[in-house]
């Protein structure tokens, strides 16, 4: 029907896509698309031009009910009346994909389809002829459908793509169309007549289709997804049943066998926009298709040809391989029963009609869009997976001396772990697996520090023994690499102007730590380590008192120097900047911020995976991501400049998963060191 019948749905929809864009935009991280209802990686019904990555799979039931009100006339002895029956329609598909490699994905789904139609019985003479229900279902169809997609602008935002389809019926049911099971008429229908005036009276979208689209994608670094698809698809139906003409009191006066082949050629253009926030991508689409057989006028000029629908939903994602939608739709084309009757109407009113007139008046494939719909699909995909990555570290903190258990501060520097505070002397803490220092703290005990190293998925148990402070106050510290978190053994502490009897030296150990006996007032510390900057820092000593004085300390950075860093994580494919590598960087940016005046440039590189061209504009495009940051956290834009050598340059062979980590990385190179 034209946009001009309904501008006021129209409206309403296009407030609603407003205001659900203006949502979309308030926060965002990288889009990662997971299956559409094709099984080929998409939002809901909008296909993403982009593969899923080579060699991983997906697997979804997506599921789709939908109600229509349906206001008719029935006719029964004569007398006619309004009714306001219901249809209802279930849609079930089971739909897989795989990546074949980056450029190339296949998938396929089955379908199993319920379509009902509820009665209002509100009509005396209606209820006693007729049951309230009307149903039937079955496994209606199987498509395979394949995917080539290619980024040409090497940039892994843009993409273009195609994927050509063929499906065909594999129905299951009694019949291939709703039938009147009910003895006697409601008024609509007589026993064993095809319900084809219903919304989706059929169970399958016909005995096979064929088609292709073409897709258009941008995925930005920030979030936002924008999906396109624009085809031509072909259907055909087979319709065969007996039209049967009846009088005023429902005899059959006239019948005539239809024996039927309906093609449709459909133009098909959709289009998606999507949001990931974190673990929930809000999303809107728009379908319509035109049917580009159906010719014949309604009258006025109007034409039953085109199908639209809009949904919009959210799907929440999990770091075990699952995720969840919910979806809404609503219809935007209306519904006339009079053009999906396949000519029953010209045939009751008492003429013929031609082949050509019932084609014109089939039901659509797949039927009309119900008026409003609602959806759930459960999705696993590969590419969600995530191996464990933390530990747990417990034990019991006590009194070397008398065993008793101490209440104690377990802290973990240079870690994002909040400090725990021991109950019973017990703790117990899931850390990031890896090397990491722990200190613990008690009133009246010399400080505790040692580095554990955490396996992933295992616990590891550590008990820890605190010895008394002894008189003199206590200066205690772990020295560390501020870029690098790592501690650095045999810098020298020194404390000026002490009195005579206090050794004014000391040296941390492998762990970093140093401990010295000050006694009360103001002292002037000074910590010394060759290739970095001095630190100097007064500290407060009270007697009997343990002070904690860590020190990060800032490399000096010489000419020719190269920093390299293969823990600085950004998404897969993507430019953008993990959080966790948010701390690696700050310590990058206040290194140079230290060394001021000094030149830098940043390099990025990759691994072999992927064509090189595509991995030297990645590692160009990371490569501007690290300086953007650095700026804005206060580096001068004039003393950086960036490269990109893409897989050119790997420290190691690229044989192996470990290998291949450490040719991802970022390197800093020194290229000139400020005048001081």
């Amino acid at each position: 029907m034209p946009i001009e019948m309904y501008p006021k749905k129209l409206e309403g929809i296009m407030k609603l896509i407003i205001t659900l864009l203006a949502v979309l935009l308030v926060s965002a991280t990288a889009a990662n698309a997971l299956p559409s209802y094709w099984g080929l990686r998409g939002v809901n019904r909008v296909v993403d031009a982009q593969p899923i990555e080579a060699n991983q799979y997906s697997v979804g039931l997506f599921t789709q009910g939908g109600i229509s009100h349906d206001d008719r006339t029935a006719v029964l002895n004569g007398n006619a009346f309004n009714v306001e029956d219901t249809e209802y329609s279930a849609t079930g598909y089971l739909a897989f994909g795989y990546g074949i490699n980056e450029m190339v994905e296949m998938a396929g789904r089955v379908s199993y389809w319920w379509n009902g139609y509820k009665r209002d019985l509100s009509d005396s003479t209606r209820n006693a002829g007729t049951g309230d229900w009307e149903s039937d279902d079955a496994l209606t169809e199987a498509e395979l459908s394949l995917k080539l997609g290619f980024n040409p602008t090497d940039d892994g935002e843009f993409w273009l793509g195609f994927t050509p389809s063929l499906g065909f019926s594999v129905s299951s049911g009694d019949n291939d169309y709703v039938v009147m099971y009910d003895p006697g008429t409601d008024g609509i229908w007589y026993l064993d007549d095809p319900m084809f005036e219903m919304r989706r009276a059929m169970l399958s979208s016909g005995k096979y289709n064929f088609g292709g689209d073409f897709l258009v994608s941008y995925d930005a670094d920030f979030g936002l997804g924008l999906h396109l698809n624009a085809g031509f698809h072909h259907f055909s139906q087979q319709f065969e049943f007996t039209d049967r003409r009846r009088d005023a009191d429902g005899n059959i006066t006239a019948s005539e066998e239809v024996d039927l082949t309906v093609d449709d050629n459909v133009v098909r253009i959709a289009g998606a926009l999507e949001y990931q926030a974190g673990v929930i991508t809000p999303f809107v689409e728009v379908e319509y298709n035109r049917y580009l057989d159906r010719t014949e006028e309604a009258g006025n000029g109007e034409k039953y040809d085109e199908t639209a629908v809009f949904d919009g939903g959210f799907r929440f994602v999990s770091p075990y391989g699952l995720a969840l939608d919910l979806t809404g739709s609503m219809a935007l084309t209306e519904f006339d029963p009079e053009w999906s009757d396949l000519g029953h109407g010209i045939y009751q009113g008492g003429a013929t009609p031609t082949d050509e007139e019932r084609e014109q008046r089939s039901p659509f494939p797949g039927g009309y869009p119900a008026e409003m719909g609602i959806g759930l699909n459960l999705i696993f995909s590969s590419i969600l997976l995530q191996a464990p990555t933390h530990g747990t570290l417990s034990g019991v903190v006590t009194d070397a001396e008398t065993g008793e258990a101490l209440v104690a501060e377990v802290s973990f520097p240079a870690t994002s772990i909040l400090p725990q505070t021991t109950d019973a002397g017990f703790y117990s803490v899931e850390i990031l697996a890896g090397s990491v220092p722990i200190d613990v703290t008690a009133e009246g005990y010399l400080p505790f520090s040692e580095t554990v190293v955490i396996v992933a998925g295992e616990d590891k148990v550590l008990d820890i023994a605190l010895n008394p402070v002894p008189d003199n106050g206590i200066l205690t510290g772990t020295v560390t690499d501020g870029d690098t978190d790592e501690v650095i053994a045999g810098a020298t502490v020194t404390v000026e102007n002490l009195p005579e009897g206090f050794e004014n030296t000391t040296t941390t150990n492998a762990n970093g730590v140093y401990s010295i006996a000050l006694p009360e007032g103001n002292q002037t510390v000074l910590v010394k380590a060759e290739g970095y900057l001095n630190v100097v820092k007064v500290q407060v000593m009270a007697p009997e008192q343990t002070t904690i004085f860590d020190v990060e300390m800032r490399p000096a950075l010489v000419e020719g120097q190269v920093l390299s860093f293969n823990n600085i994580y950004f998404e897969s494919g993507s430019a953008q900047i993990k959080p966790e590598s948010f701390s690696i960087l700050d310590n990058v940016a206040q290194t140079l911020i230290d060394n001021a005046g000094v030149q830098v440039r940043i390099a990025g590189h990759t691994d072999s995976d992927g064509s090189s061209s595509y991995n030297q504009g990645l590692s160009e495009r990371r490569a501007n991501s690290v300086l953007d940051y650095l700026v804005r956290k206060g580096v001068p834009a004039n003393t950086l400049t960036t490269i990109g050598y893409g897989e050119e340059n790997p420290v190691v062979p690229n044989t192996s998963a470990a290998n291949k980590a450490q040719n991802r990385r970022i390197e800093f190179t020194v290229l000139g060191t400020a005048i001081r």
